[in-house]
């Protein structure tokens, strides 16, 4: 399972950051038993502020807003507060 998904906003003065992050579950079973393993990674951040939304990838690559909404479930509603 490999997904994204919106983490929480973070308020810092006048700027609001919302963290979007990559979680992967893997799981398995074998003549040994079974296994379950987990990892949770950034992926991008949502910068809003006076200036308007923009995001970035870890590499600080601008990405669009609305290509992340497509991929991420309930994105456009965090964002709506800052949506004018």
């Amino acid at each position: 399972m490999d997904k994204l998904r919106a983490g929480n906003p973070l308020l810092a003065d006048q700027v609001t950051l919302v963290p979007i992050e990559r979680w992967v579950i893997h799981s398995g079973t074998g003549d040994m038993g079974c296994w379950l393993s987990g990892l949770k990674e950034p992926f991008a951040i949502i910068v809003c502020d006076e200036t308007g939304i923009r995001a970035f990838d870890t590499h600080a690559t601008e990405v669009t807003i609305e290509s992340l909404i497509q991929q991420v479930p309930d994105l456009g509603a965090v964002l709506a507060p800052w949506s004018s």
